[in-house]
């Protein structure tokens, strides 16, 4: 009777551990799947892989067609690059985290094509409810030397660690190997999305174009390095929290920790041609300089353009604002036209601008005079104003009695010889 039961048990549960090692990982619709690898396999470019449980690759999965994955929170783990995006656009929505568990290269790597004439070749989306973790979250990289038609954005989140042999983390990688001006990597990152960083929260060698609105950069070592390219900021903050270690020496092999909130150096072994565009935003250095280029390789300076329209610009340490070059100080003159420092920026004012001072924050502020260099001078003053007046009326009537002194003279003559 007892084996009899034991028997039916078994029977019973036994169906349960066949199913259990066919559980689904992944869907498509209606339809599921063993693995991520098989949904995406069957994916066509309007379907969404969505995924029913956590995923463990034990391979880097290559991207090379439109994809659509749905975390639905779960999380998809490898060892290391968890997916590589060559020929093909990966966009990644729902919640979760995509983790790179032996953190060495980087969660997501993008690689462009070898034709010029290849646009918009390989790209991904990161959703705003997506976290990637790993030593970089996104890592633009290159062959021979190329990397045509490469689109990044970033909604989500960004923690980049360190690697397995210690390295310090970057939120996102360009190669310094890109160099190449001509339809060049894209990186959008927009309002509300979040990098925090064991290294720097960017790092851009290579050439590149970086859109970022009022996102979250944080880094350790910078909050963000560049070597080439064109970054433009339009309210982000951009913090750095990381010890001083200026001055800093160049690398050909990465970038040296400064401390400072945005890095610049000026390597001739990179593309170069720094474009920096700051029109909004918070911009804070723990210990350094906020501002500072150097020359890493070379003699001059490569950037090439910088203007600052607005934005707080702030040394917690005490710290000039600005630390640059003596070959930018002999290529630029004045680049800001706004926005608030810790330190007295005048010397780097445009043309038509001037700084006022309240408790240690300088302050730009538009000016009727001509700005020259360190001898800015605000005349919006109506004290000034008088004065100014005054002392031209004084000087008027100054040249007309010389220049009528002999008639002048004459006429008093006359008058006394009246009385």
């Amino acid at each position: 009777m007892y084996k009899k039961i034991i028997f039916c048990l078994l029977f019973l549960i036994f169906p349960f551990f066949v199913s259990a090692s066919t559980i689904p990982l992944a869907k498509i619709g209606d339809k599921y799947y063993d693995s991520l690898e098989e949904a995406i396999a069957n994916a066509a470019s309007n379907d969404v892989v969505t995924l029913v449980s956590d995923v463990v690759l034990n391979n880097t999965l290559t991207i090379n067609k439109e994809v659509n994955i749905n975390l639905n929170g779960n999380d998809i783990n490898a060892k290391e690059k968890v997916f590589m995006v060559r020929g093909g656009f990966l966009d990644i929505s729902g919640s979760g985290t995509i983790k790179e568990t032996n953190p060495n290269y980087g969660v997501i790597m993008l690689v462009g094509s070898t034709e010029v004439t290849d646009d918009k070749y390989s790209g991904v989306h990161v959703g705003k409810d997506v976290t990637l973790e790993g030593w970089s979250g996104i890592f633009i990289n290159h062959e021979n030397s190329k990397s045509y038609g490469v689109v990044a954005y970033l909604d989500g989140k960004i923690n980049a660690v360190d690697d397995i042999n210690g390295g310090s983390g970057v939120g996102v990688y360009v190669n310094g190997n890109i160099k190449d001006k001509q339809d060049h990597p894209v990186v959008n990152i927009s309002d509300g999305a979040e990098i925090t960083s064991t290294g720097n929260g960017l790092y851009i060698a290579g050439y590149s174009t970086f859109y970022i609105g009022k996102a979250y950069i944080s880094g350790v070592e910078s909050g963000i390095g560049i070597k080439s390219g064109i970054l433009n900021i339009d309210g982000a903050t951009v913090v750095s929290n990381g010890e001083d270690k200026t001055p800093t020496q160049g690398n050909n092999n990465g970038i040296k920790a400064s401390g400072t909130a945005i890095q610049i150096e000026s390597n001739n072994g990179y593309a170069g041609r720094i474009e920096l565009n700051i029109s909004n935003g918070e911009f804070t250095s723990k210990n350094s300089n906020v501002i500072y280029e150097y020359i890493g390789k070379g003699s001059s300076s490569l950037i090439y353009s910088m203007s600052f329209s607005n934005g707080t610009f702030i040394s917690k340490a005490g710290k000039d604002v600005f630390n640059f070059s003596d070959s930018f100080k002999d290529i630029h003159s004045g680049f800001i036209s706004g926005g608030k420092y810790s330190s007295n920026p005048s010397e780097y004012l445009k043309n038509g601008y001037a700084v006022t001072s309240d408790n240690g924050i300088y302050s730009i502020v538009k000016s009727t005079l001509k700005t020259v260099g360190s001898n800015s001078v605000s005349n919006n003053s109506p004290t000034f104003l008088k004065s100014f007046i005054t002392l031209l009326i004084i000087v008027v009537l100054g040249i007309v009695i010389y220049i009528n002194r002999t008639k002048i003279i004459m006429f008093f003559k006359k008058i006394k010889q009246k009385f």
